[in-house]
């Protein structure tokens, strides 16, 4: 079974929030690649694809190692996530 957390996502670039359900066994760097992707198709190309993107949390302002997964992270359900 595969467990799963609901976060929210802030997109700054875009001024718009997300709420996803992603797997605790996902690595952070894979999330934000997905993330990433997601907020470029969304925006219809808006949002620049990159390498040089990070996910932080936005109560703690704490960046986070790509490779950490969420369980790792200690990301659990509602957590406020900024994608940079």
């Amino acid at each position: 079974m595969k467990y799963k957390v609901l976060v929210e996502v802030y997109v700054p670039e875009l001024d718009i929030k997300y709420n996803l359900f992603i797997p605790v066994n996902k690595k952070i760097g894979n999330v934000i690649i997905n993330l990433v992707k997601g907020a470029h198709e969304l925006s219809q190309g808006a949002y620049p694809i990159g390498n040089n993107h990070a996910l932080m949390n936005s109560d703690t302002c704490e960046f986070y190692n790509a490779d950490l997964n969420l369980k790792e992270a200690k990301i659990l359900n509602g957590t406020k996530l900024i994608l940079i």
